[in-house]
């Protein structure tokens, strides 16, 4: 009984130590790499209820145009490109995410929910 116990404290132990330590190491983001995953993850977004919206409805929308209901605070921060054909979608979003006035520039299509990276900011 006593071996079990000890087993189970020290697995809540290690859970306690990763919690803390992955705490740690997220806490030193930078804005920049901040906003780089609030704008990958809101890509993989848009991909997924782009997919959605296709099985639904047999074609994909607009995500820049407001009349087509997506209205999301983030995108305001970004320059956006949507090309949607019948069968197939395409988007790049380029931002100046560090502020050094370079631009970069990332994509997202009907092929894969993966951010492509096309020009580093």
């Amino acid at each position: 009984m006593w071996a079990r116990w000890r087993k189970q404290l020290q697995l809540v132990l290690l859970v306690m130590a990763l919690l803390l330590l992955g705490t740690a190491y997220f806490s030193r983001l930078t804005p920049e790499e901040r906003r780089l995953i609030e704008l990958e993850a809101g890509l993989e977004q848009l991909y997924l209820l782009e997919e959605a919206h296709y099985a639904e409805h047999g074609r994909y929308f607009d995500p820049t145009n407001p009349a087509d209901g997506l209205v999301w605070q983030w995108m305001d921060h970004y320059e956006w490109e949507a090309r949607i054909g019948a069968e197939e979608f395409w988007i790049v979003v380029r931002a100046d995410l560090d502020g050094d006035g370079q631009v970069g520039a990332w994509a997202i299509d009907d092929e894969s929910p993966q951010v492509r990276s096309l020009t580093d900011d």
